[in-house]
């Protein structure tokens, strides 16, 4: 399955920005500076103050990016975030639940996992990648070569302490995409519109 099949955008460039903790009234300046900066695939994580207004927010101000919902929980907040806009949906866990929600909305879903066992529990619930997290914690790179063969080369988005040289290590080694969050998207330059857009350029360079 190629990227574009997955979640359209990570064929150009294999990276998911993840936007977590950040207002509602900054959300905007975070759009225009993905979207200047070349960024083709955000994620607003349901634990950040009013996530869904924040989707379709963004979703309003670019519609020619691809925003999705992270955290993902429980089922219910599947169709929630599928209603404000979100058209994938990233979990922290394996939750055959959650997936089969996803599933059940014609979407796609990257599953959180730690374990071998896991991934494969995700991949056979029907997730259409799996968010190896935390990747740095689990090893980084290390931890992809030792399961990417064993596990027949499953589409996996590393997540967790990912910085510039190892977001290139891991795409070197086969994985499908990486999420990046406070490394990105720093709350610090979140009403900076020129140093957002500086950030997102460096990081879309790296991995293309």
């Amino acid at each position: 399955m190629s990227m574009s099949e997955i979640i359209p955008g990570l064929s150009v460039v294999p990276l998911i920005g993840i936007v977590r903790g950040h207002p509602l009234s900054g959300i905007e300046a975070i759009a225009d500076g993905a979207a200047a900066g070349g960024l083709m695939v955000l994620e607003i994580t349901l634990d950040s103050p009013q996530a869904l207004e924040q989707i379709a927010a963004m979703r309003a101000a670019h519609p020619e990016l691809t925003v999705g919902a992270g955290s993902v929980l429980e089922p219910s907040q599947v169709g929630e975030a599928a209603d404000a806009g979100a058209t994938f949906f990233v979990t922290p866990t394996c939750n055959p639940a959650v997936i089969a929600a996803a599933l059940h909305r014609g979407l796609p879903i990257v599953s959180g996992a730690a374990t071998p066992t896991e991934i494969r529990t995700a991949l056979a619930a029907g997730a259409t990648a799996v968010k190896v997290f935390p990747a740095h914690l689990l090893g980084g790179v290390a931890f992809l070569d030792a399961v990417m063969s064993p596990l027949g080369n499953p589409p996996l988005v590393p997540t967790g302490g990912v910085d510039l040289r190892s977001a290139r290590e891991y795409l070197a080694h086969g994985a499908l995409a990486v999420g990046v969050g406070s490394a990105l998207f720093p709350s610090s330059r979140s009403d900076d519109p020129a140093a957002i857009v500086n950030t997102v350029r460096s990081w879309v360079e790296a991995v293309k």
